[in-house]
C-alpha cells in the first residue's frame, strides 16, 4: 500500500510491502510527475506518465524512458509510528534566475 505526506516541504511516499516500510522522494526522476498517482507492485512503482519504473528499496530505476533512480528517505519505527528523516538533498531544486544571454 502506499500513503503520501509532506515532511519539511518534500512530498514523501510512503510505500509498505511484506510488513515492512520504504519512503521515497514522490517525484519520478524523467519527468517529475506524482508517484503516488502511479501504481505499485510488489517493491516496484510505475509512474503514470510514462511508465518508468522504481524499486522502492534503493531507488533504481528498472525501465525505461526514466535514467535516474529516484530518491530514498530513511524510516525507522519507533511505538507503533512510522518515522521518516528528510535532508536538504531531498528537497526540490530552487529555479535558478540570472542573466539571459
Amino acid at each position: 500500500e502506499m500513503r503520501t505526506c509532506e515532511v519539511d516541504g518534500v512530498d514523501v511516499l510512503l510505500c509498505r510491502v511484506d510488513g515492512e516500510y520504504y519512503a521515497v522522494v514522490d517525484r519520478c526522476s524523467h519527468a517529475t510527475q506524482k508517484l503516488s498517482a502511479g501504481r505499485l507492485r510488489g517493491f516496484e512503482v510505475t509512474c503514470p506518465l510514462h511508465g518508468a519504473r522504481f524499486d522502492v528499496r534503493d531507488g533504481r530505476c528498472l525501465a525505461a524512458p526514466a535514467s535516474q533512480p529516484i530518491k530514498t528517505i530513511p524510516v525507522t519505527l519507533e511505538g507503533g509510528k512510522v518515522n521518516v528523516t528528510v535532508s536538504d538533498e531531498h528537497k526540490p531544486a530552487r529555479p535558478q534566475f540570472g542573466p539571459l544571454n
